[in-house]
């Protein structure tokens, strides 16, 4: 199980990236009804390749938010002190000003581990972003593509005919 502060990034940080839905684009169009059986079979094949690269960068996002998580739990297992530390303290602590000198390489060293996580937290909220937005794509595009193929059942299309019709030479 990740420590308390992954697991609130995770929420909180999917809470304030949810982007605002204003200009959406609508799944059903005014000039919809006009198209034709191979116009609306045309829309679906483009659509469906959408689809596949919507579904391909979700993956690809989703990769690098585990990728980034992992590094992140390195990170902090990391950040632990260990008998080396604890040695190294100890001897600089019977050199006149070592003491002095230890806390300010403790400081610099926790420094540049506050760098690092915060470098991982900025490229998880970037990934999940990245992961919301193609999801979202999705979506829309699916809804489309079953509007569409309802569209071609109502209209009673035949896929035979229109495959037939284009594969004639114009």
């Amino acid at each position: 199980m990740p420590p308390a502060p992954f697991t609130r990034l995770s929420l909180y940080g999917l809470l304030a990236l949810a982007p605002v839905v204003g200009g959406a684009q609508s799944v059903r169009k005014l000039g919809d009804g006009e198209l034709s059986c191979a116009q609306i079979y045309a829309e679906s094949q483009a659509l469906e390749q959408a689809s596949e690269a919507q579904r391909a960068d979700a993956l690809q996002a989703q990769q690098a938010m585990t990728d980034i998580q992992n590094q992140m739990v390195q990170q902090a297992s990391g950040a632990r002190g260990g008998m080396g530390s604890a040695i190294g303290g100890g001897l600089l602590g019977l050199i006149p000003g070592g003491a002095q000198v230890q806390g300010y390489a403790m400081q610099a060293a926790a420094e540049a581990r506050r760098a690092d996580m915060q470098d991982s937290v900025d490229k998880m909220m970037q990934a999940t972003t990245r992961q919301m937005n193609a999801e979202q794509a999705l979506e829309r595009t699916q809804a489309r593509s079953e509007h569409l193929a309802d569209l071609f059942l109502k209209k009673d299309c035949k896929l035979s005919q229109v495959k037939a019709g284009a594969d004639r030479p114009q």
